[in-house]
């Protein structure tokens, strides 16, 4: 199943990343308002998890709690092949700029965090289990993290089976969520849900992805209580945004309750908000949204190499034909090896 308003979603999430990780290289000229909105992109990834545990629920529910446990190794190859081909391509891109820095640079030597132990751990998604720094391709802790949560999933779409007949049942369980989630980062003292990613990451995972799936589960056996009130969902969403923006409310208090909302909303109606996210152009952002993930950060680490004397001084032509590499980059490596690797890891499995 296709929603294209959440594709177009994904897209737009996907470049608010890739805008936030490069906000410290733009100048002035980016108006207070939009640099105020971009400084909140680390958000995005929360909006990453929330939809990964819908999109998947819709995927797999159907066959996990039919034929489990038969068609749980069929669910780990398919994720396998969807996000450990172009990981290792990157990890294969840092490789190159390790070596790069090693040999071609005035010192003869790579960034201190670009350490082999933590290369063995992000070339099998596990660094973040460690708690590792963020090192090699950054972006792929939250890669390793989610890796860790498909451990659990087929277990989570099991047993909600049981929940298939309560409405009040999926709004607690996803408001539980939510609270444990306030809960253990207020008690951990941390200012923000994308504070100490190492040690939290896994934490803000589990919990966001948990809640993508219970709104699935709502999709999926309870779409008429969505549509009925779809309204109130979007009224709630826009309240939390307004709250968020004015008030000194921490993000993880409201940030992943708020995009819970805007997924319930959007996966049942037809308006002029998901005709816009359906454009054709935001739908194939949103498709080619992994590899644009992926490759930004290696794009951005040779941009702040090529001018590592000063990067506060970098020609904001040079920053922006970046954005344009990265979209070069994200579509080639998406038909290249991203569709590729995973008709080719699909086609294994059906001839086994």
């Amino acid at each position: 199943m296709k929603l294209n308003q959440l594709a177009g979603l994904r897209g737009i999430c996907a470049w608010w990343v890739v805008f936030y990780h490069y906000l410290g290289l733009m100048n002035d000229s980016v108006p207070t308002p939009v640099r105020h909105f971009i400084a909140h992109g680390y958000l995005a990834v929360d909006l990453f998890f929330l939809l990964s545990g819908f999109v998947i629920f819709l995927s797999y529910h159907a066959s996990l709690s039919t034929n489990f446990p038969h068609s749980v190794g069929k669910f780990y190859w398919n994720r396998f092949s969807r996000i450990y081909p172009l990981h290792f391509v990157m990890l294969g891109g840092y490789l190159m700029l390790f070596a790069a820095f090693t040999y071609l640079s005035s010192s003869h030597a790579a960034p201190e965090s670009y350490t082999w132990s933590t290369f063995i751990q992000s070339m099998f998604l596990v660094h973040m289990w460690f708690g590792s720094d963020l090192t090699w391709n950054v972006p792929s802790w939250s890669i390793s993290s989610e890796w860790f949560v498909y451990l659990f999933f087929p277990l989570m779409a099991f047993s909600l089976r049981k929940l298939r007949g309560g409405i009040a049942a999926h709004l607690l369980s996803i408001a539980a969520a939510a609270v444990v989630l306030y809960v253990i980062y207020s008690t951990s003292g941390l200012h923000s849900i994308g504070a100490d990613i190492p040690h939290m990451a896994l934490v803000r995972t589990m919990f966001e992805f948990l809640m993508g799936v219970f709104v699935g589960s709502l999709y999926v056996n309870h779409r008429d209580f969505l549509e009925r009130y779809a309204t109130v969902a979007l009224a709630a969403f826009v309240a939390s945004c307004v709250l968020y923006a004015l008030t000194s409310t921490p993000d993880y208090a409201l940030i992943p309750i708020t995009f819970a909302l805007l997924i319930a909303y959007l996966s049942v109606t037809t308006s002029w908000i998901t005709a816009a996210l359906s454009t054709p152009v935001l739908v194939y952002l949103g498709e080619i949204s992994y590899s644009t993930y992926m490759v930004h950060y290696l794009v951005y680490d040779l941009l702040k190499a090529a001018f590592i004397s000063n990067t506060q001084q970098i020609n904001q032509v040079y920053l922006w034909l970046s954005f344009v590499v990265v979209f070069i980059l994200s579509v080639a490596l998406h038909h290249v090896v991203d569709m590729p690797s995973q008709k080719y890891f699909r086609r294994r499995l059906s001839t086994r």
